[in-house]
């Protein structure tokens, strides 16, 4: 009962520079402490959380996206090393409080002793598999199109039950409130006996930002490649609203959390598990690119103790192994001063591009690294084996920066 409790909060999908209001309050109300070389080992939910959980990069975990796989057969495989089994076979409680559907049982998280789901989807999984054997047989482009799909094949009722459920949710402050009143009623309900392992994902910046936007997958390869520009500023505006909206309510979490003494001797770490293109190079979402929008997160500590300075940068895919070190020891491991960062691919499925659209996307579906160093960055085409951006004002940094790549991928020479 001595050993402290561990809080780890994700706040899907927000950037460190949107994040500086929120590190404000939570250094200056609650005590946290900022790191600011946080980087996420990949630009999106499956294999970033995978990190965290094993402590390994994705090249390492194989939780990730390839040419031949994508969502939804991209899962977690816990083998008994996942930091909440660990914790559990230490005795202690464990919790899943999450909005996204990608860090529940259906994707493989099934060892948690209590999983609550926050958000509950807007179609029922039955509805979803009518909904995408509909969308793989005709294609539709538009709202209208697959309205017409689906009365062709007699789902009339369909429609109408997502509609229902989203003016429902609607009532409830969706789109801006995606699972963050519930995690806090949950907060104060739940019975946290200590030792407790408390891990929860609030969804509140990711996307949709408006009522009816995106309920279908096709449009994201679009975001991406850059093909919807007048999305941009619509996203901008929703994603800052989100984002205060976001903080409002972590400030509620912690502060009921700080009312039942759970903050007192506890390991409490926030952070995010990527970033979000808002309109750079008219991308928008994220995975894929090794971009900073995406890869730099926020990270705060708060510790039992006085969180000793962390020098140089600091993979997310650390965060396992700090926490077994300061449960067990309380100290901080020693840090390489430099972080990864890994893409494979497209996570979602591209059935029907155009050739031209298709050539792009082929183009993106190769094992990328981007470096990040105290002397400079570096993005690393693995499959074309070759230095893509590098950018340090020290001449041999192309040098540090393969002989790091290298140990990396467990090579002995270059090719």
């Amino acid at each position: 009962m001595d050993r402290p409790n561990v809080i780890l909060i994700v706040l899907d999908t927000l950037r460190k520079d949107y994040s500086e209001r929120i590190e404000r309050r939570l250094t200056k109300e609650f005590g946290f402490s900022s790191v600011e070389g946080a980087i996420a080992p990949s630009p999106w939910t499956i294999p970033s959380h995978a990190s965290m959980f094993t402590g390994l990069y994705p090249f390492y975990h194989r939780i990730h996206e390839s040419r031949k796989r994508k969502l939804p057969d991209i899962r977690f495989r816990e083998d008994g090393t996942y930091l909440h089994e660990i914790l559990s076979s230490a005795g202690y409680r464990t919790y899943n409080l999450t909005a996204n559907f990608f860090l529940s049982p259906d994707f493989g998280l099934k060892s948690f002793r209590e999983f609550h789901d926050t958000l509950k989807p807007l179609i029922e999984d039955k509805d979803r598999e009518e909904l995408n054997r509909v969308l793989k047989k005709y294609n539709p482009k538009s709202a209208l199109e697959l309205l017409l799909a689906l009365l062709k094949e007699k789902k009339v009722k369909l429609p109408l039950k997502v509609l229902a459920r989203i003016l429902s949710r609607y009532k409830e402050g969706w789109p801006v409130d995606k699972g963050a009143k519930i995690t806090a009623e949950l907060v104060s309900e739940l019975e946290f006996s200590r030792p407790s392992y408390v891990f929860m994902n609030l969804m509140e910046v990711h996307e949709p930002y408006s009522l009816f936007e995106g309920f279908t997958d096709a449009p994201v390869i679009n975001r991406l490649l850059g093909e919807e520009p007048e999305l941009v500023e619509k996203w901008r505006k929703g994603y800052q609203r989100q984002v205060d909206y976001l903080e409002r309510k972590l400030v509620e979490i912690l502060k009921r959390m700080d009312e039942r003494h759970l903050l007192n001797n506890s390991i409490v770490i926030v952070t995010s598990d990527h970033g979000q293109l808002l309109g750079e190079d008219g991308r928008l979402g994220h995975g894929v690119f090794l971009d900073d929008e995406l890869l730099r997160v926020p990270l705060l500590l708060r510790l039992p103790s006085e969180v000793p300075p962390v020098e140089g940068y600091f993979s997310l895919s650390r965060i396992k192994g700090l926490i077994l070190s300061l449960v067990t020891s309380n100290s901080l491991p020693a840090s390489p001063g430099y972080a990864i960062a890994e893409t494979f691919g497209t996570h979602y499925p591209y059935p029907s591009l155009s050739k031209d659209k298709l050539s792009v996307v082929q183009e993106l579906e190769k094992y990328r690294i981007k470096l990040y160093h105290p002397e400079g960055t570096a993005v690393f085409n693995v499959e074309d084996w070759k230095f893509e951006r590098i950018a340090s004002e020290k001449r041999d940094f192309e040098k540090t920066a393969k002989k790091i790549l290298l140990k990396h991928l467990g090579m002995a020479v270059v090719p």
